[in-house]
C-alpha cells in the first residue's frame, strides 16, 4: 500500500505553496472566475462545471491524493490571500520508476510576473526533496500543448528537457491535441527553495 505524502507548506519569496483547504473556496472561485477564458483552451471538457463544483472536486482529489500517496496537489497563494496558481504532481509511481506528471495553472491576473516560474520551481523542489520535505521522486514529466507558448517557456525556464511529441495525446478543449513531452530527473535539478 502506498504511503501518505508529507504535509507540504513551502514559502518562496512571493508565494506560500500548500494543499487546498475547505476555507480556500472563495480564493479558488475567484481565480476560476478571473481565469476562465484564459484557461479554456488548455482545459479538458470536464472543466465546464461551476467554480464551486470544481473546488469540491479539486479539494476531494487533494485529500485523496495525500492519503493514497498517488497525487500531490498544491495551491500557491500570494500574501494578499489570492490564489495565484494550482500545481500538481499527478500519478505518482514508486518502485523502479519514482515518477510523476507535473501540471500547473497560473491565474490570469498574475500573468507575466514570473509567478508561474516561481511556483513550478518550488513544485520541482518538493518533487525531488526526500520526505518529509518532499515526495522523493527521481523523474518528473510534463506535457504541454505546442500552442501554449507561455507554458512551453515556463517548462524550459525551470529546467525541463524536451523529449518528443506525443500526437493526439489528450482530449483538451473538446479535441485530441498533440503535446510536447518534457522531463527532468533528480540529477538535473538544482533546488531553489528547499
Amino acid at each position: 500500500m502506498p504511503e501518505p505524502l508529507p504535509a507540504i507548506h513551502l514559502r518562496t519569496p512571493r508565494l506560500v505553496l500548500r494543499p487546498l483547504e475547505a476555507a480556500d473556496r472563495p480564493a479558488f472561485v475567484r481565480a476560476q472566475e478571473v481565469s476562465h477564458e484564459f484557461w479554456a483552451p488548455w482545459s479538458p471538457a470536464a472543466d465546464v462545471d461551476s467554480p464551486e463544483a470544481l473546488f469540491d472536486r479539486q479539494l476531494a482529489r487533494t485529500l485523496t491524493g495525500l492519503e493514497t500517496g498517488k497525487d500531490l496537489r498544491l495551491a500557491a497563494f500570494l500574501d494578499d490571500g489570492r490564489l495565484a496558481a494550482l500545481l500538481g504532481l499527478n500519478e505518482i509511481v514508486r518502485g523502479a520508476f519514482h515518477n510523476a506528471y507535473a501540471g500547473w495553472r497560473v491565474a490570469a491576473d498574475v500573468l507575466r510576473q514570473r509567478i508561474g516560474t516561481e511556483a513550478v520551481a518550488a513544485l520541482l523542489d518538493v518533487a525531488f526533496a526526500p520526505p518529509p520535505q518532499g515526495a522523493g521522486l527521481h523523474r518528473v514529466q510534463a506535457n504541454v500543448i505546442p500552442s501554449n507558448v507561455a507554458s512551453l517557456r515556463l517548462a524550459e525556464r525551470v529546467g525541463f528537457r524536451r523529449e518528443g511529441l506525443a500526437q493526439a495525446y489528450l482530449q483538451i478543449a473538446g479535441r485530441w491535441q498533440d503535446h510536447v513531452m518534457f522531463a527532468k530527473v533528480l540529477e538535473e535539478h538544482v533546488p531553489v527553495y528547499l
